[in-house]
């Protein structure tokens, strides 16, 4: 019996709370600098808020009328994936007046669909596929 105590003890501390990042996360202004500085970004509006249940980055991008939209919001959500650990993204741009979401992302950018794209954090702030 004693024995049976002290495996579950040993298990009991396993999986109690958020996985935690391997890597150190890009400070958030960095990553936010980098964002307004990409080929095509006119301005940018990024920010993390990490009030429950969200843990995500959100903002919108004002994308230059002869840039490619998804391509610009693709790199910037590589870029965004540098930060922290399991965060979700949800950016929209705007070219023309007219809102353009991430096609590559159907669903809601959460940490999973994000992994899919983009590999494992930290990545390199290339979206897949680009040289």
């Amino acid at each position: 019996m004693g024995i049976v105590l002290a495996l579950a003890g040993c298990r009991a501390g396993e999986s109690d709370g958020p996985k935690k990042a391997e890597y150190t996360p890009v400070p958030d202004d960095t990553l936010f600098s980098q964002v307004a500085a990409l080929p095509g970004v006119k301005r940018a509006d990024v920010s993390f808020n990490d009030t429950w249940p969200e843990h995500t980055y959100l903002g919108e991008v004002d994308i230059s009328p002869d840039a490619d939209a998804q391509q610009v919001l693709d790199t910037v959500y590589a870029v965004l994936r540098q930060g922290r650990f399991d965060a979700g993204i949800n950016v929209v741009g705007y070219q023309a007046n007219r809102e353009v979401r991430l096609e590559a992302l159907p669903r809601s950018g959460g940490p999973a669909e994000l992994e899919k794209r983009y590999g494992p954090q930290p990545g390199s702030g290339t979206p897949p596929g680009s040289p």
